[in-house]
């Protein structure tokens, strides 16, 4: 036993000599049936032994790595077997069993040690540098070995290192046998729970919401002064209509926050909101809601002086439908045609009507008319941008209420520049250009005029 390890060390360090291109003969080596199995037995212990401590501290034994290596093993030396016996050499195959087995103690460890760091995503150029190096390095030091033992017969050397590895590298990619390639794989650090998005929702008490909201909108809606006699007073309600993204709700505070500053809408504004923040402090944006506070300001207005000014603000779908959503209430969503018959049925002639959703073109055709002003932040086929819990406006919010009408009396001139800075943000940030749309009716452009020549004229 003692002679077998001691002949054991003499092919182990001829296999280092072989790794660091120092001179070595065949006949150095000690060639028998025992030393196979010992350097084979080795091999095995050393991809056991270095994966676990790679794989620390949670090594996951691979069951199937098993097979897989002794596969591996039975491809590359078979293939040699069979070149040599096709080219007469069958007496050399226990030799480059010893041979090439001697050095791939060397390789064990590094190939190990590259895929700890590909799992772990260590030092990006590492990873694409490494292991191209370790492989050439490999080729060079097994072509060394074969060599040797071919007597310097280089084109002999050059077919037993092709038909060693070529069935493993094509049976591998073929069968797809990476998983399998390591005795143990690191299991992932036990993931913290994150906390669930929806457990406010969920703590809700939906029935109670419902019930709550006659008396939420009475109470706005009784906040609301009536028009003033020959003035034209401008009246805005606020929809935002997706609960679970804050930059609709983010977005309509805003909103009636300037125009009852900067358009003298104080007294006459409101907010119908779907968000967890205020849905038992203001009334959620639906489609009832929406329907009754049309129908109440239709009644304390002038119907031939005053405007309303209406901003929705949500998801919309390609079939051009308003999200209205605030799980786990089943709500409504809005159609063009829905929206239209609210403000017929409210009898509000004089109509500003703007609407920051994706497809909201769709909603041109149904509520155009000479009365009317229509802008939409996409067109009927385009999405629009800005949709994000990690900001306060949309895309075509930002450029409406924050950059232009701050600075402007006149709703379509704002309008007409809000679309110019979107289409120039969006060409800066290579998006599909969402192509906001501005109808405005022929009847209210004169209109619209003299409010922001009263405004003006007020300040």
């Amino acid at each position: 036993m003692l002679q077998l390890l001691k002949d054991c060390k003499t092919n182990l360090v001829l296999g280092f000599r072989i790794a660091v291109f120092r001179k070595c003969s065949v006949e150095q080596f000690v060639v028998n049936t025992d030393q196979v199995v010992l350097l084979l037995l080795l091999d095995f212990l050393l991809n056991l032994v270095f994966g676990y401590v790679a794989a620390l501290p949670r090594p996951v034994f691979v069951e199937f790595a098993l097979p897989t290596y002794c596969y591996s093993q039975l491809l590359f030396y078979l293939g040699i077997y069979l070149v040599l016996k096709l080219w007469k050499e069958s007496a050399l195959f226990l030799a480059l069993c010893v041979t090439t087995l001697s050095i791939s103690w060397l390789f064990s460890p590094l190939l190990i040690y590259i895929h700890v760091l590909e799992v772990k995503q260590t030092a990006d150029i590492v990873i694409r540098i490494l292991p191209i190096v370790i492989g050439i390095y490999y080729l060079v030091v097994l072509y060394k070995a074969i060599f040797i033992v071919a007597s310097h017969k280089k084109l002999l050397t050059l077919a037993v290192l092709i038909a060693g590895l070529a069935p493993i590298i094509w049976s591998s990619n073929y069968f797809e046998f990476d998983e399998f390639d390591y005795f143990w794989n690191s299991a992932p650090e036990k993931e913290v729970d994150e906390p669930n998005p929806y457990a406010k929702f969920e703590a809700i008490d939906a029935e109670q919401l419902m019930y709550q909201q006659p008396k939420l909108l009475d109470a706005a809606l009784q906040q609301m002064q009536p028009q003033r006699d020959g003035y034209t007073d401008l009246f805005f309600i606020g929809f935002a209509g997706y609960a679970m993204q804050d930059v609709f709700s983010k977005e309509v505070t805003y909103a009636k926050e300037l125009m009852d500053m900067q358009f003298d809408t104080l007294g006459h504004s409101i907010n119908l909101i779907n968000n967890i923040a205020t849905h038992d402090s203001l009334p959620l944006a639906n489609a009832s809601n929406l329907s009754i506070t049309l129908k109440h300001i239709g009644s304390i207005i002038n119907p031939a002086e005053d405007v309303l000014f209406l901003y929705l603000s949500s998801h919309g779908s390609k079939d051009h439908k308003l999200s209205v959503q605030f799980w786990p209430l089943a709500l409504n969503d809005i159609s063009p045609e829905k929206l239209r018959t609210m403000l017929d049925e409210a009898g509000i002639k004089w109509r500003v009507i703007i609407i920051s959703s994706c497809y909201s073109g769709g909603f041109i055709d149904a509520l155009q008319n000479e009365n009317t002003l229509i802008a939409t932040a996409a067109a009927a086929d385009k999405t629009s941008f800005g949709c994000s819990d990690d900001v306060d406006f949309t895309y075509f919010g930002e450029a409406l209420f924050k950059d232009t009408l701050p600075h402007e009396k006149s709703v379509v001139y704002a309008l007409q520049t809000a679309q110019k800075l979107i289409n120039a943000r969006e060409k800066l940030e290579s998006l599909d250009p969402s192509q906001p749309q501005l109808v405005v009716g022929q009847a209210i452009t004169p209109k619209l005029d003299a409010l922001a020549a009263a405004l003006t004229l007020a300040k």
